[in-house]
């Protein structure tokens, strides 16, 4: 009797949170459509007091977060704040979704060109290209799977996350590859995977980084950077083969 009386309030307790995560969702995204709304209104302090409710909820989705320290930072540049207490609040928002591009149909320049600034200090990118194709690409800090996809893929992060990639597929060797990206460069990496059957294609098995303008040849475990300039206002798209590569 004990028991099930126990399971019961259990299953209430989790309704409960249930409940109550929803009703602090729909509560955040409410707060979030006012603050855009008296943003557009030139209501900035009323502004302000609706997006800081929304960055104080807890738990609130990603989404909620990043447009609220977006417009955040939108109102301060309106008010003519500290250009640092500007970029701490954009700063905020790119954590959370380094590849975000904004919408220029709606937002003028001189809100984008200020944010975009702060991105290319903070985001770098790297085009990763692989032989064979679609190779499985996990992205690994620590114990922490970032991301699990495949090739070709652009990975546009934050400069100071450091983090390991695993390239597997099957029949060819697996390659770890310590990613290191610089702020404001994007660059391609092409990748050859070792055949475990010493059948390597034609290729040289040696993981290959491309680098447009020449071939840098090395072994898994280096630390790899970025070079060459990003266009500034977009994420760069995925490039044509990298040329001189083979």
């Amino acid at each position: 009797m004990t028991c099930k009386m126990s399971f019961r309030v259990l299953i209430l307790f989790v309704a409960v949170l249930n409940v109550s995560s929803s009703f602090a969702q729909d509560n955040a995204l409410q707060q979030l459509i006012h603050g855009k709304k008296f943003f557009w209104e030139a209501k900035f302090n009323q502004a302000l007091g609706s997006l800081k409710k929304v960055t104080e909820t807890p738990d609130a989705k990603r989404e909620y977060l990043f447009e609220a320290y977006l417009y955040t930072g939108f109102v301060l540049l309106r008010q003519n704040a500290p250009m640092a207490e500007t970029r701490s609040v954009f700063s905020e928002a790119i954590a959370l979704d380094p590849r975000r591009k904004l919408d220029e149909m709606v937002i003028p320049p001189d809100l984008t060109e200020p944010f975009y600034q702060v991105r290319d200090e903070l985001v770098g990118c790297l085009h990763v290209i692989t032989f064979p194709d679609e190779v499985d690409i996990v992205g690994v800090q620590g114990d922490s799977v970032l991301f699990d996809e495949t090739t070709p893929i652009t990975i546009c992060d934050l400069v100071a996350r450091d983090y390991q990639l695993l390239l597997s597929e099957d029949g060819f060797q697996q390659e770890f590859i310590p990613l290191e990206l610089t702020a404001g460069k994007t660059d391609t990496m092409e990748v050859a995977l070792k055949s475990t059957h010493g059948d390597d294609g034609g290729k040289s098995g040696l993981v290959k980084w491309a680098i447009r303008g020449g071939i840098v040849l090395g072994v898994a475990g280096i630390v790899y950077k970025t070079v060459l300039e990003s266009k500034g206002e977009e994420l760069p798209a995925p490039p044509a083969h990298p040329a001189g590569s083979q």
